[in-house]
């Protein structure tokens, strides 16, 4: 009767062991497939640009420049043309901020394009809005 018990036990045992053993892995293998892989290569020296950085928004936005003008009903802001982006006033902001909240979100990155094209800086204020606006439709 104790043999019995004994077998009983290291079946049991076993049983326990191997479950464990399957949970471990399975949460191994999910905590690795959910690490985001490192790239090998640097996305702005290859040219390619994953989208998600500031960064490669800026990059983006610096080649805009080679893009014809498309304008966003701001024609009006034709006259900043040549102004640093430091030298805005507080009411100046404000016009393009205006500008910037009457359109669509998904037109924000095409707006910024078309002022740099337009060779019209963003005024210093604005542009982490611009960026967390373009950052929010990925």
């Amino acid at each position: 009767m104790n043999n019995v018990y004994v077998i009983c036990a290291a079946a049991l045992l076993l049983i326990f062991v191997l479950y464990y053993l399957d949970r471990w892995n399975k949460i191994h293998k999910t905590a690795a497939d959910a690490a985001p892989e490192t790239p090998q290569t640097d996305p702005a020296a290859s040219g390619e640009c994953c989208g998600k950085h500031a960064v490669c928004e800026k990059q983006k936005l610096a080649e805009a420049r080679l893009r014809s003008a498309q304008y966003f009903d701001d024609e009006e802001l034709d006259r900043f043309r040549g102004r640093s982006a430091d030298d805005y006033s507080d009411q100046e902001v404000e016009e393009f901020r205006y500008v910037m909240y009457t359109m669509q979100q998904n037109e924000v990155r095409e707006w910024m394009e078309c002022l740099q094209a337009r060779e019209i800086e963003l005024p210093d204020e604005l542009k982490e809005e611009c960026y967390s606006m373009m950052n929010e439709i990925n």
